[in-house]
């Protein structure tokens, strides 16, 4: 979901303004002279951010932070029809692919502006970063290059070095509830807060959060919890925990660390799943806190390799994560 704003004619979030405006008046003192990093570790409309940048770039007729949304490039870019306009998704993007595009911008008038933009920069392979770093060392002529990440620090020092970095920074939490309850009519703040503080304050994924069935899936989860505590049998959350896409690795997380929180005596208002605190006070009689530690160091180390290694066998990734700890 998107809405607009006043930047461009087209759809947006107004947390994005200050962020749009700071990289505009950069690229306006510093033209071709730099590539940027957007990182955004909250998933926060990163590439939105890069696209709007990508139209102010390409249009013909800009008004310093505004695109005129009417000269040919401008409505080539609102059809998705700009030729010199590439935007390289990780998944999709091979060697052949990055040198192919550099040959066709080189053979480009000196007067063409081209803009490259790759997302998840830091999921790229070995290969493709060494690729990558032989062009945007000496770019084409009016070529800017913009990349985004959700995880800098894992993103080769190689390419940061060469980058100004730019940190996407998250809505305060009680700006984003009051904008979540514009737009979400039938949920209480509670409801609403919790899914911001499980989605790391993103509000874009709360509003998908609270939208898919992951959402009535994760009462499941804590009550499949309580049951595989009480029994010492953590084997019962694996049908509950294969079934369902890798985020619900993550919702588990977030029940054992609020569980940690409480055996801390941590106060509940710095909780994450403020709708079940008394779910969670309840198993606090159950467990001791080395377990629970050995539980969640367990769960973190299986969320690393279901996002960051690939052709990792799920199924038996959860299956010895549930049977040694």
């Amino acid at each position: 979901m998107a809405y607009e704003n006043n930047v461009n004619n087209f759809m947006w979030y107004p947390w994005l303004n200050n962020q749009y405006k700071k990289i505009i008046n950069f690229y306006n003192k510093n033209k071709y002279s730099a590539i940027i990093l957007c990182n955004s570790t909250n998933d926060n409309s990163n590439n939105l951010l890069c696209y709007a940048i990508s139209r102010r770039l390409i249009c013909q007729n800009s008004n310093y932070y505004k695109s005129c949304n009417t000269c040919n490039n401008c409505m080539l870019m609102s059809n998705n029809n700009y030729p010199y306009y590439y935007k390289l998704h990780y998944l999709t993007l091979n060697i052949q692919k990055i040198r192919d595009i550099i040959s066709n911008i080189n053979k480009l008038s000196f007067k063409q502006v081209k803009v490259i933009h790759i997302t998840n920069i830091e999921k790229l392979t070995y290969q493709i970063i060494s690729t990558l770093l032989k062009i945007i060392e000496y770019p084409p002529s009016m070529t800017y290059f913009i990349l985004s990440c959700n995880n800098i620090s894992i993103v080769p020092m190689t390419i940061r070095s060469r980058c100004i970095c730019w940190n996407m920074q998250i809505p305060s939490e009680n700006y984003s509830i009051k904008w979540l309850q514009t737009i979400i009519h039938n949920k209480n703040e509670i409801i609403i807060r919790t899914s911001l503080r499980i989605c790391n304050g993103s509000p874009i994924n709360a509003i998908l959060l609270l939208k898919s069935k992951l959402w009535n899936n994760r009462y499941i989860l804590i009550n499949q919890l309580s049951h595989a505590l009480l029994k010492n049998n953590m084997l019962l959350l694996l049908p509950i925990l294969n079934n369902n896409d890798k985020e619900i690795i993550y919702l588990l997380i977030t029940f054992i660390s609020d569980i940690i929180k409480l055996m801390k005596n941590t106060s509940e208002l710095f909780l994450m799943n403020l709708d079940c605190i008394s779910k969670i006070k309840s198993l606090l009689r159950i467990n001791n806190i080395y377990k629970i530690y050995k539980l969640w160091d367990n769960l973190v180390n299986c969320w690393y390799y279901l996002n960051y290694k690939n052709n990792v066998n799920r199924e038996l990734l959860i299956l010895h994560l549930l049977i040694n700890w």
